[in-house]
């Protein structure tokens, strides 16, 4: 019965894990596994229990806070400077006309819209082609296909 208690808290960990990201269920699910072998070496429950509480713990504070800075680190995403992104050299047609920073506009590209700009000296008008050169966060900067 143990065993079968231990892979459920294991499986919620994952669950849990998957859709917080917070890398707190890891580490108790890192517990349940310890405990989940105790359980196989028929260890009493309330030991197993215990270790699994001790192990959740300590796994917690010494190994979260390394984890989370990785993971933060890896994924931060300077918009400040302009990036290649999937959407780079692919062409659309402008929904609205595109103008400068101070003018945006819309184009469309595969079937979703974006919002875009220009560093033409000219807005570019509605239903033009144009091509995606870079984008800065969700915003296309675009060009005109002659």
């Amino acid at each position: 019965m143990a065993i079968l208690f231990w892979l459920i808290i294991l499986l919620a960990c994952i669950i849990a894990e998957m859709h917080t990201q917070a890398f707190v269920a890891l580490f108790i699910g890192i517990g349940a596994v310890i405990a989940f072998f105790l359980a196989l070496l028929s260890v009493p429950f309330a030991v197993q229990a215990v270790i699994w509480l001790v192990v959740s713990a300590l796994t917690l504070l010494s190994l979260r806070p390394t984890v989370v800075h990785r993971y933060q680190r890896s994924t931060v995403v300077n918009l400040s400077v302009p990036a290649n992104s999937s959407l780079t050299n692919l062409t659309g047609f402008v929904e609205d006309a595109v103008g400068d920073v101070g003018h945006p506009g819309r184009v469309k590209i595969k079937g979703e819209s974006w919002k875009a700009v220009t560093d033409a000296p000219e807005p570019i008008p509605s239903g033009t082609q144009v091509v995606v050169k870079k984008t800065y966060g969700t915003t296309l900067w675009v060009e005109q296909v002659y």
